[in-house]
């Protein structure tokens, strides 16, 4: 089984997860993780430990983060591997919504090596920039 976590800085995972529900409905095992909201210390480390913990035997995570090299995602690395967990938490920086869709409704038993392989490559193709194919058209 595949279980999801969408964590950002800020409130970015939070509307990754909104934007998902709109399009698809399909939330039930995605968990949202927003760093630094509020004044009050959290143990950002403490709460992705919480949440990768709940995986049972042969569950698989898949971490979509904000930033590559960013706190959220460096601590996600380090949890997992602190849990033991580094074979079975997948995670993936720099996500965008279409990245988020096709891993979450991608048939589950593709293996997830596999799977993200091909949805990043899918992915970098959405990272488009409009002008110049309107210029293109144009011309």
């Amino acid at each position: 089984m595949r279980k999801f976590l969408i964590a950002s800085h800020g409130q970015l995972a939070g509307g990754m997860k909104s934007a998902l529900e709109l399009i698809t409905g399909a939330t039930a095992e995605v968990a949202v993780l927003q760093g630094y909201l509020d004044d009050q210390y959290v143990s950002m480390a403490d709460e992705i430990a919480n949440i990768l913990e709940t995986a049972g035997t042969g569950e698989e995570w898949v971490v979509f983060t904000d930033l590559m090299g960013g706190s959220i995602t460096n601590m996600v690395l380090r949890v997992a591997a602190e849990l033991g967990k580094a074979d079975s938490v997948h995670i993936v920086a720099g996500m965008n919504l279409p990245l988020v869709i096709e891993v979450i409704l991608a048939d589950p038993e593709v293996p997830v090596k596999e799977l993200l392989a091909e949805k990043i490559g899918m992915a970098r193709e959405q990272l488009v920039y409009i002008n110049e194919i309107i210029r293109n058209i144009n011309d």
